[in-house]
């Protein structure tokens, strides 16, 4: 059977080569290297070796359990999960695959939800593996619906510590899978008979999703947002333990011992049994072993003063360096490079006008936006394909996933916006204006078809301007305002005008 090609947009004769131009002789195939290194399916690019795997792994698992940065985790996950995930398509045909690839989101064993939350995963280990797997829709395979397409039964997460190697074709510029290693799971006799050789699972390129972070010389492990807050999670993790030892050592006090100078002495007379002793007390109270001290009271026979004395020092807590000051330092250090510095506003004692908080929100919502993106673009590369061809629907118009943010917009913000735009008329008030506006407001949006009743309208909203600046005409007291002095004259307490 015969392909059809694709057909351009472009015209043929603007496809078509100009007369007397000569088209050079060059090779059509790749020639450099990307520099990418590997060795024995590890790729060993990352320069810190603490973020080679299996390195990785541990430390990853450590600064998620870091306060700080889970607050910042925690952040992204809410940004970006509150996000509404549609299909949409280019023509009419493609509109109507887009809503059939809909129900096939809805229609897996976990919820899409639930697909997205465990994807951004992605952002802490660099990369995030998910197989596909499909099924044949019909009701007695477990589907909602029974119209025998190919759909979506899961996208299964392959966790991060799984993937024991990753295999590259033999010039090293293509990834062909990845292997998984089952060996630290339980009951793994199970899928012995899928296993190779090495008793490593092959997991074939075309069968998984993969999501990079900020993909750099093409590896496939891409790069942490962690990385870049690692050596300030380290200080500030040893400063806290430290912080917290000190607490510890001043409720306790020091406790004080004083001895006979001869029981120090290597030649004493009871051949160090003594000082020994003593060091064990003091060892035992600093481990909180010790309550009391049971010991002989002896007196020096010339001098009638005790020989030995135990004291309990009070310590007055007076450090020369703040070292709560230095936390807070590290503690916005870590914020401020996941772009999650919001969080320290008017936090222990500091302050943060409105503004600077709405930039920094502003800031937030660009770096959440650009992960969104780069999700979107896995899923339009490699999932959108993957459904088309198992159902053999053609690639040349396919549909395609987008993201709707969902509105939380202050509302004293956005009726001073919309009062200010139609106040001077600058967009007309139709059935999708007031739509997007309902939306908004979180009022049920009504028909499209549905015509916009204007007398029910406000004057500013009906595009009848407000004439706020009719109260400066010339001359005096013949504008809006009957009064030059602005007496009883409501128009002068609008701020907006």
């Amino acid at each position: 059977m015969a392909t059809k090609r694709a057909k351009s947009a472009a015209s043929d004769k603007a496809m078509a080569a100009d007369d007397g131009v000569v088209v050079p002789r060059l090779s059509l195939s790749e020639v450099g290297f990307t520099g990418l290194r590997t060795s024995n399916g590890r790729i060993l690019q990352e320069q810190q070796q603490a973020f080679r795997y299996p390195h990785l792994i541990p430390v990853i698992n450590e600064m998620k359990n870091n306060p700080t940065v889970s607050s910042a985790l925690n952040v992204y996950n809410y940004m970006m999960t509150r996000k509404k995930w549609t299909v949409k398509g280019k023509s009419e045909l493609s509109t109507e695959r887009a809503a059939i690839i809909e129900t096939m989101m809805n229609d897996m064993e976990d919820s899409w939800e639930g697909f997205i939350q465990s994807v951004l995963d992605y952002l802490c280990y660099g990369f995030s593996i998910h197989e596909l797997v499909p099924y044949r829709r019909l009701k007695r395979n477990g589907s909602k619906y029974n119209d025998g397409l190919i759909g979506i039964k899961k996208l299964a997460i392959r966790t991060q510590e799984t993937i024991e190697r990753w295999n590259f074709s033999e010039d090293g510029r293509e990834l062909l899978g990845v292997s998984q290693n089952i060996s630290n799971l339980e009951n793994s006799y199970k899928f012995q008979n899928l296993t190779n050789k090495d008793g490593l699972i092959d997991i074939p390129r075309e069968k998984f999703l993969l999501f990079i972070a900020s993909a750099t010389a093409g590896n496939p492990q891409g790069n942490s947002i962690l990385k870049r807050v690692y050596l300030a999670h380290k200080q500030l993790t040893l400063l806290q333990n430290d912080e917290l030892l000190t607490i510890a050592r001043d409720a306790k006090g020091l406790m004080k011992i004083t001895i006979p100078p001869q029981y120090l002495s290597a030649d004493a007379p009871d051949n160090g049994a003594a000082a020994e002793a003593f060091k064990a007390m003091v060892d035992g109270y600093n481990r909180g072993e010790l309550a009391s001290i049971l010991a002989p009271q002896m007196f020096d026979p010339e001098t009638k003063q005790p020989m030995f004395s135990y004291e309990l020092m009070e310590s007055k807590g007076t450090a020369t360096i703040d070292v709560e000051n230095v936390i807070r330092r590290l503690q916005g250090d870590i914020l401020q490079n996941l772009s999650v510095d919001i969080l320290a506003l008017g936090g222990n004692g500091g302050s943060g006008s409105y503004a600077l908080a709405s930039e920094k929100t502003t800031l937030l919502s660009l770096s959440c936006d650009a992960r969104l993106k780069e999700i979107q673009n896995t899923l339009n590369r490699e999932l959108i394909p993957y459904i088309c061809k198992m159902n053999g629907w053609s690639l040349e118009d396919c549909p395609y996933f987008d993201y709707e943010d969902s509105e939380d917009l202050p509302l004293e913000d956005f009726g001073s916006f919309i009062q200010k735009v139609f106040a001077v008329g600058a967009i007309e008030f139709d059935r999708p204006v007031a739509n997007r506006i309902r939306k908004i407001f979180g009022v049920p949006e009504l028909d499209e078809n549905t015509p916009v009743d204007k007398e029910k309208l406000p004057a500013n909203m009906s595009m009848i301007q407000s004439r706020s600046g009719d109260g400066a005409a010339s001359p005096t007291g013949q504008g809006t305002s009957t009064n030059p002095f602005g007496k009883k004259d409501a128009s002068t307490a609008n701020k907006e005008n």
